[in-house]
């Protein structure tokens, strides 16, 4: 198998070894379900893989791309629309959930804690460039929406990982009434705009 082919199908393997992790949980899942999940022989995982830690950690990292990008694809496609948006975000946290408390099992695990820091490193990392662009889009300095957008990612993963709409709905209504507010001064700003051209 070529390299190009191998690394495709690595990425599906990946994914398949990620929902059977969901599923099935950190502790419990052995190296036969994986093999099983993918349609690999028994052992047949090792040709992709040098160790079950190097799958758990691909795992992991994929877990918080699949987050991300849920959430931030939702951010960006609704944002005009503050409302709606954070409608679909409790509506991807729901969905989210297991793989959310799959990411925190390994994140806590003694094996693996230390070892999946710097995916989630990276992670925090691209939060700056995610709020440069929702200030772009509300037409705001990112300092201003800087604390919302932490806010709403806080109650995102408080709401996955424990499941409990106590937790999430007061720090999302807060994070939502500001967006709002920052939402309709950019829109204020806007109409004013041709009066202003016209004096």
């Amino acid at each position: 198998m070529n390299e190009d082919k191998k690394t495709e199908r690595r990425r599906e393997i990946i994914a398949v070894c990620l929902d059977c992790f969901v599923e099935k949980g950190l502790t419990i899942t052995t190296t036969k379900d994986l093999c099983t999940a993918a349609k690999l022989q028994n052992g047949g995982i090792y040709y992709y893989f040098s160790t079950k830690e190097e799958i758990v950690l691909a795992c992991a990292e994929a877990a918080i791309e699949r987050i991300e990008k849920g959430a931030f694809g939702i951010v960006f496609e609704d944002i005009r629309d503050i409302k709606s948006m954070m409608d679909r975000l409790g509506t991807l946290a729901d969905k989210m959930s297991p793989t959310m408390r799959f990411l925190v099992s390994v994140c806590v695990s003694r094996e693996y804690g230390e070892k999946v820091k710097s995916a989630l490193s990276r992670l925090a990392g691209r939060y700056p460039y995610y709020t440069e662009k929702i200030a772009a889009i509300l037409d705001c300095t990112p300092a201003e929406v800087e604390p919302f957008v932490h806010l709403s990612i806080l109650a995102l993963n408080n709401y996955m990982i424990f499941a409990e709409r106590a937790l999430f709905t007061p720090q999302i209504e807060a994070a939502k009434r500001e967006l709002l507010r920052l939402a309709e001064r950019k829109a204020e700003k806007h109409s004013g705009c041709p009066d202003e051209g016209r004096a």
